[in-house]
């Protein structure tokens, strides 16, 4: 089942918010254009992660205004308490202990390629069993 998985990106985003949710915005302009029109806009997350398009039903976007223990933010997450350690545990080795954001998409087709780059400001932390 493609919600077995759920990939995850924690950090701090200076942007305000309109700036911080255009990164996720799909393209509604026009309903009858098909992702393949090449006049299509395909948002900065989908470019991403490789992808024209993704499912808003399994996506979690979160921004505050001030920082927040990583704790407190990853309880947005659907995951097992031992997952929920595991993440916590990479978040903290990465120095991300205090954090305002956090996204996650459930998808265990998607392939996050660039481990190592920003993502909306945002630190990709992995792919985790959603134990669902």
């Amino acid at each position: 089942m493609y919600m077995s998985k759920v990939h995850v990106w924690v950090g701090i985003n200076n942007a305000d918010d309109e700036t911080f949710e255009k990164y996720f915005e799909l393209d509604y302009d026009d309903p009858d254009m098909d992702i393949d029109d090449p006049l299509y806009k395909v948002c900065q997350f989908c470019l991403d992660i490789n992808e024209k398009w993704y499912d808003e039903d399994c996506i979690g976007v979160y921004k505050e205004d001030g920082t927040l223990d990583v704790r407190i933010a990853l309880e947005e997450l659907s995951v097992s308490q031992e997952t929920l350690l595991e993440i916590q545990d990479i978040c903290i080795k990465k120095g991300l202990e205090k954090v305002n954001a956090i996204f996650y998409y459930m998808d265990s087709k998607i392939d996050v390629v660039d481990k190592n780059k920003l993502y909306n400001e945002l630190t990709y932390i992995g792919e985790f069993d959603t134990n669902l």
